[in-house]
């Protein structure tokens, strides 16, 4: 039996102040401010930036799709995710187990 009444079960919605639970329905993710991390991905705001971006170390070309939300003759804009996107690419990399070397029988 959990000795900790107030922990949620992995899956569970959280809860508001009121106890009433919350479902996150963001379709869409800004990237995080710096020196914070993404509240659904846990990843960093410059780990988001070259997954969105086009940059050496992805080729040139994002493995994640992203928009930029800008008004009429602005310089800068809101740099905007796809959450299904993001996590669809996150679930297709390997696990850990899938990028270990395979163990040799061979005596030592």
């Amino acid at each position: 039996m959990n000795s900790n009444p107030s922990a949620t079960p992995p899956g569970a919605p959280h809860l508001d102040n009121y106890g009433r639970p919350v479902f996150d329905s963001t379709v869409w993710l800004r990237l995080p401010r710096p020196g914070t991390r993404c509240p659904v991905s846990g990843l960093s705001r410059s780990t988001l930036a070259e997954l969105v971006r086009p940059c050496e170390r992805n080729d040139y070309r994002p493995p994640v799709p992203a928009r930029v939300l800008k008004r009429k003759g602005s310089v800068r804009g809101v740099l905007l995710i796809p959450r299904h996107d993001l996590l669809a690419y996150l679930n297709d990399l390997p696990s850990p187990e899938a990028l270990r070397p395979a163990e040799k029988g061979g005596a030592r």
